[in-house]
């Protein structure tokens, strides 16, 4: 479990702790995405990793992974629309890269039709779908069917090989959460 506290503008201190998702939330993961739009496709299977952020036991956010590989799919952040900018997606996705580069996970890729700025700002870059090599990946419901085509495709490199196919760690700089919903 991940323990952090964001500042709120209108309540203070925001002490939001993030959980690895059950079974038990899938009906709490299912409305947060209608609640933000956000696909839905295959959240029955047992492909994708769920988290879930909670404040004061309350469930404010989620985001999930699929691995493929050395890779991760990046699906299903969402924030409850009454948390929104008070950095808690920022933490999410924070945590959420921190636990990819702990997996030594050589990259994470996302599909996004209204976040693009978001994860520009989080080390993302973007990229042509067909830049993707994970065959697996580009076999997921994500890249197939839950998102359109013209959804941006998106990567962060985490770690890369050299020649020898050693593993480099690629550093990037760190991104101080904003506060007071800026």
């Amino acid at each position: 479990m991940h323990h952090h506290e964001l500042f709120d503008e209108g309540e203070g201190v925001m002490d939001i702790e993030i959980r690895r998702g059950t079974r038990e939330d899938r009906d709490l993961i299912l409305t947060l995405l209608n609640e933000t739009e956000l696909p839905t496709a295959d959240v029955n299977g047992n492909v994708t990793l769920f988290y879930v952020a909670e404040e004061k036991g309350e469930p404010v956010g989620i985001a999930g992974f699929e691995f493929y590989g050395n890779d991760a799919l990046l699906r299903s952040v969402a924030v409850r629309p009454g948390s929104q900018r008070n950095g808690v997606g920022s933490y999410i996705v924070d945590m959420m890269l921190d636990e990819a580069r702990k997996k030594g996970t050589r990259s994470v890729v996302l599909l996004t039709e209204t976040a693009r700025d978001f994860f520009l700002k989080k080390g993302f870059d973007v990229v042509d779908r067909s830049a993707i090599d994970n065959d697996g990946m580009k076999q997921s419901p994500e890249f197939t069917y839950a998102c359109p085509r013209f959804a941006v495709c998106m990567r962060i490199v985490l770690a890369e090989h050299n020649r020898a196919g050693e593993e480099t760690r690629v550093i990037h700089g760190t991104i101080a959460l904003q506060s007071g919903g800026k």
